[in-house]
């Protein structure tokens, strides 16, 4: 990839112009990356009891929301997040999958898929979690699944 930097004293603010022949993940994930740079935006903190807990999206094995409150399930605890689960799908980037209008998955924990009722399939996680994934998102997974 080619990059060319225009220096000036004119520039009040920096901004970045991507030029490319279409937009591929890699170029989404990109821009994503540039806009969020030094802003804290990246930063997600649960609340753990009376505690604000910085999480790392390494972590992370799925979202969750229930009774309209977003939670984060890590290897060994959940947090209440602040924020919704579209914002933290931006901020997490590629490496997570909605599966369902109230689960987003982290693909690097994804054990194992199991055939359910009526096309829905019950994905087994590394940490023993289990996450349904509705018919809509089936196309997706079995996309990165190679099927």
């Amino acid at each position: 990839m080619r990059v060319d930097m225009n220096i000036s004293e004119n520039i009040q603010e920096p901004y970045a112009v991507i030029h490319a022949g279409e937009l591929t993940p890699e170029i989404a994930e990109l821009a994503r990356e540039i806009s969020q740079f030094g802003t804290g935006k990246g930063v997600i903190i649960g609340k753990l009891d009376d505690r604000m807990v910085v999480i790392d999206p390494e972590s992370i094995v799925l979202i969750r929301v229930e009774a309209e409150k977003v939670y984060i399930v890590t290897d060994e605890k959940t947090y209440r997040i602040g924020k919704r689960m579209y914002e933290l799908l931006e901020i997490l980037g590629s490496g997570f999958m909605q599966v369902s209008k109230s689960a987003a998955i982290n693909l690097k924990y994804l054990e194992s898929v199991e055939p359910s009722f009526n096309g829905v399939m019950v994905l087994h996680m590394r940490n023993g979690e289990k996450e349904y994934i509705s018919r809509k998102f089936v196309p997706q997974l079995k996309k990165y699944l190679g099927l």
